[in-house]
């Protein structure tokens, strides 16, 4: 498999970005209940997810699709979970869902949902990033803390690959973007995470 460079999976997680991903945070942050439950079915199929959660145990309580999750997001103040705490929160999270839905292992999905709603300090965990970092299966705590260190490893060249976007707007799937638009985006904290964690994932994917 081709070596996937920091300026490709910058590019990459652009595109993911103004494609899906913005849409889906937009929608979770809305004040309606059915907007919020929509963005989250969208969102377990933009991250290939949905099966984690078979649709039984909602069915059996009358429940809604994700009904029982978004109870846990809303129970999550994104000013309130920090780098100190944000492993807990995680955790919490992840067994609360777990228990609504038979106890099946939710980490994945737990990370990915956390991160639509609160973005930095929730990092995703996944397969392909996990066996990239080397880290134990299922241990998050480790997976963060190996994330944490390899990330500072590589941020000066994340940093570059993300300020080199404004150059190449015009390859996204929104070529008109103004690169001052494009400078704001892609010089915050959480973009340049997922930009190494979509790194971790072409990697992990070898």
């Amino acid at each position: 498999m081709p070596i996937r460079t920091f300026d490709f999976c910058a590019l990459q997680f652009l595109n993911q970005w103004l494609e899906k991903e913005a849409g889906l945070c937009e929608s979770l942050a809305s004040d309606s209940k059915i907007i919020q439950q929509d963005a989250l079915v969208k969102a377990g199929v933009h991250f290939r997810i949905a099966r984690t959660l078979p649709t039984k145990f909602e069915e059996e309580k009358g429940l809604v699709r994700y009904q029982p999750v978004l109870k846990v997001l809303d129970g999550i103040k994104e000013a309130e979970v920090t780098p100190d705490n944000v492993e807990r929160v995680v955790r919490d999270a992840q067994q609360e869902i777990s228990s609504q839905y038979g106890e099946r292992k939710v980490l994945s999905l737990t990370t990915k949902f956390l991160w639509l709603k609160i973005k930095s300090p929730i990092r995703i965990y996944d397969r392909q990033a996990r066996i990239a970092l080397g880290t134990r299966e299922g241990d998050f705590s480790a997976f963060n803390a190996e994330f944490s260190i390899r990330f500072a490893e590589f941020a000066s060249e994340i940093d570059e690959a993300c300020t080199r976007l404004k150059s190449v707007v015009s390859y996204s799937v929104h070529p008109k973007m103004r690169p001052s638009g494009v400078e704001t985006l892609t010089s915050k904290q959480w973009f340049k995470e997922r930009v190494f964690d979509i790194y971790l994932w072409n990697k992990g994917s070898v």
